[in-house]
C-alpha cells in the first residue's frame, strides 16, 4: 500500500510538472482533460472527460475539476489534495522523505529502503524533438513537437502542440518544474537534462496527446487549452472547505 501512495503521489506531482511548463501567474487556463477506456489488472476504468480550471500564481498553483482541487504551495513545500466526494483533504510535503519520517511503523532501514525504491522508480529520462509541422488550433498557430519519457514505471509518448502566440515568462517553469521533481527521490540526480529537453518546446501547451505504457498495457489521454488569460487570481481560490475533515496522507 505504501509503494501505490508513494508512485500516486509521484504522478500528481510529474503531472504537475508537464503541464505548467513555461507558464507564470497569474494566468488562469481552462483545459479539457480525455482518458480513454482502459483494463488493468483485471480492473476496467470508463473513459473520462474532465474539465479542469488553474490558477498560477508567483508561489502558489491550484487545480480545480468537479471531483477534486489541488493545491501546491512552494513556500510551504506542501500539496493539499480536497476530494470532493468524500469531503476530506489531504496534505502531503513535497519532500517524500519528510512523509517516511512521520510514519512510526518503518524502521529506519525500511525507511532507506523505501527512498532507494522510489529514487529508482521516479528516474525520468526526456527527449524531445521539433517538428517543422505547424497548424492553427482555435485561435491559436501552433507546432508540433514530439516528446518521450522513459520511467522505470513505463514509457509516455506525447504529440505535443504549443503556441508562441501566447507570450509568457518562461522562468517560472524552471522554478516550478526543478522545485518540485527535485522532491522526488533520486530525480535531482537528473534534474538538469529533463529541464533542458523540456525547454525545447516553446511556448505553451495547446493540445497534446499521450500514450503511457504501463505492464504492456497502453493508456491513452488528451489535455486540450479551452481558455488562457491573464488576471488576478481570486482571493478566495487557495481556501480549504472548513467543513471537509483533515485526514493523513496515508489510509
Amino acid at each position: 500500500m505504501k509503494e501505490k501512495t508513494f508512485l500516486k503521489w509521484g504522478m500528481v506531482l510529474i503531472f504537475f510538472t508537464l503541464m505548467f511548463q513555461n507558464a507564470y501567474g497569474d494566468i488562469y487556463m481552462k483545459q479539457k482533460q480525455h482518458t480513454d477506456a482502459v483494463t488493468m489488472m483485471g480492473q476496467t476504468q470508463p473513459a473520462k472527460d474532465v474539465i479542469s480550471e488553474s490558477w498560477i500564481t508567483s508561489d502558489k498553483v491550484v487545480t480545480m475539476s468537479e471531483k477534486q482541487k489541488v493545491i501546491i504551495d512552494m513556500n510551504k513545500k506542501i500539496i493539499t489534495m480536497i476530494d470532493h466526494e468524500a469531503k476530506s483533504i489531504v496534505d502531503m510535503p513535497m519532500d517524500f522523505s519528510k512523509s517516511m519520517d512521520k510514519k512510526g511503523d518503518m524502521s529506519e532501514e525500511e525507511k532507506a529502503g523505501f527512498q532507494q525504491l522510489m529514487g529508482a522508480m521516479m528516474q525520468m529520462d526526456v527527449k524531445v524533438e521539433e517538428t517543422n509541422e505547424r497548424k492553427k488550433i482555435g485561435k491559436w498557430n501552433c507546432q508540433k513537437y514530439l516528446q518521450t519519457i522513459n520511467m522505470a514505471m513505463g514509457t509516455t509518448n506525447s504529440e505535443i502542440w504549443a503556441t508562441e502566440d501566447i507570450k509568457v515568462d518562461g522562468d517560472l517553469y524552471a522554478k516550478y518544474s526543478v522545485g518540485i521533481l527535485a522532491q522526488i527521490p533520486g530525480m535531482g540526480q537528473n534534474m538538469s537534462a529533463v529541464t533542458q529537453e523540456l525547454k525545447k518546446i516553446k511556448g505553451v501547451h495547446v493540445y497534446s496527446e499521450q500514450t503511457i505504457t504501463m505492464m504492456g498495457q497502453p493508456m491513452k489521454s488528451s489535455i486540450e487549452l479551452i481558455e488562457f488569460k491573464e488576471g488576478k487570481a481570486p482571493s478566495n481560490i487557495f481556501d480549504l472547505p472548513a467543513e471537509y475533515k483533515k485526514a493523513g496522507a496515508f489510509r
